[in-house]
């Protein structure tokens, strides 16, 4: 056989009374030497035909979609991705999802729909053989990332696919094709259609692209990628406050999200920081509010260690994290990172508390046993006790820590 596939993969084609292919990325990297568990296939039958076929014959069968025309075939721990051959028609308003969709019987139109020759390559499983429309096979063999037969029709609808482009640039190290790489350039602004979630999935994946093919993609490939954002002026689309970026500390650091968030809040310059990290990861990149705080508070932590923040309030602050923002802050100023870890590690080996939580009474014993305080007093006063316990002049002890709030309500 031309491919290695598994033998339920040939068992199922074997049940279609029609051509059963395996298309795009499993083929394209096989031919590249790579192994590849996610497979899928596609034929003329539509998702009914096939859900009749597979009926009581031990295969699982699973729609995704019906007005795309994709399902779920599995068998055991094998699962398929199964498409009809369809045509999409787009709306003239830019969004890049279809507005209507065709289901044809024709492989060489679904081929058109295809976003690079790559990944336009079928094999016949029946027949043992491949079909290349659009010189994929040679396009592999010289690493060359090209559109289809139309790089305009690729890119018009999509700007998925443009972020696609420069993801399979960086994880294939393939050279781009210069009519595609225009062409993306020119409809650049499709990526404002592209969801915050979408983005992020597709930058995160091309941040850590030397990982996906080891051997095969280069160390810091993701640079090209970020290079061509910056040569499109692809961040300004992005929400971002520029048109170029200078790259410093993604190139250093193990967490490459953070360090262009670095690199980002550094080439804008910000007054707040805080607040434009909080503008563009919840507006242009749609994260979860739990995960906006998570990098507010470590990107925060480590542009206040920059600044010498005094030890006590820093790390009242950024305890719980400054393993990782010590991480950032050492490929930046190595004596401020190990300043700051040996404050850290006196902490951790005295057991000093670091957290109202952590103290013996909470605001239900201040409520019962100073019930005209207003519930608005609880913090401050809270904090100001654990400042005393963190420098000795208390001890974190019940009783005594009520009889010490007594003293606290003059001054808060």
């Amino acid at each position: 056989m031309l491919f290695n596939i598994p033998k339920s993969l040939t068992k199922l084609a074997q049940m279609f009374d029609t051509e059963l292919y395996v298309v795009g990325g499993f083929i394209r990297n096989q031919l590249l030497g790579i192994k590849n568990d996610d497979i899928d296939i596609c034929s003329s039958l539509t998702l009914n035909e096939v859900e009749k076929i597979v009926k009581g014959s031990g295969f699982e069968f699973k729609i995704k979609s019906k007005f795309l025309g994709t399902a779920t075939i599995g068998i055991g721990n094998e699962k398929y991705e199964y498409t009809t051959f369809r045509k999409e028609f787009y709306p003239n308003n830019g969004k890049h999802s279809p507005e209507r969709v065709e289901f044809i019987s024709s492989i060489e139109e679904d081929a058109k729909r295809r976003d690079f020759t790559c990944n336009a390559l079928y094999y016949d499983i029946k027949n043992d053989k491949m079909i290349d429309f659009f010189n994929g096979k040679k396009d592999i063999e010289k690493r060359i990332l090209r559109a289809v037969y139309d790089c305009d029709e690729v890119f018009c609808h999509d700007g998925v696919r443009i972020l696609r482009l420069f993801r399979f640039q960086s994880e294939l190290n393939f050279k781009i094709d210069k009519a595609t790489l225009e062409s993306a350039y020119k409809y650049k602004e499709n990526l404002r259609d592209v969801s915050g979630e979408r983005l992020v999935y597709e930058i995160t994946r091309i941040l850590h692209s030397p990982s996906k093919y080891k051997g095969l993609s280069k160390s810091k490939a993701y640079m090209s990628a970020l290079n061509h954002f910056n040569k499109g002026g692809f961040w300004h689309i992005f929400g971002i406050d520029c048109q170029k970026l200078k790259y410093r500390m993604v190139k250093k650091v193990s967490h490459k999200s953070q360090g262009l968030l670095i690199d980002i809040v550094d080439t804008v310059n910000p007054i707040s920081v805080s607040y434009y990290l909080n503008l563009i990861l919840s507006n242009s990149f749609g994260l979860s509010k739990k995960m906006v705080e998570n990098y507010i508070n470590i990107l925060s932590g480590y542009y206040e260690a920059l600044n010498r923040q005094q030890n006590k309030p820093y790390f009242f602050k950024y305890f719980n994290n400054f393993p990782q923002i010590y991480l950032l802050l050492i490929h930046k100023s190595k004596y401020l990172a190990n300043k700051y870890q040996f404050f850290y590690r006196y902490i951790i080996s005295h057991r000093l508390i670091m957290s109202v939580s952590d103290l013996k009474i909470n605001g239900n014993d201040i409520k019962k046993n100073y019930p005209t305080v207003k519930a608005n007093r609880y913090k401050p006063i809270l904090e100001s006790l654990l400042s005393d316990v963190f420098d000795g002049k208390i001890n974190n002890e019940k009783e005594e820590l009520i009889s010490a709030v007594e003293s606290k309500l003059k001054y808060l």
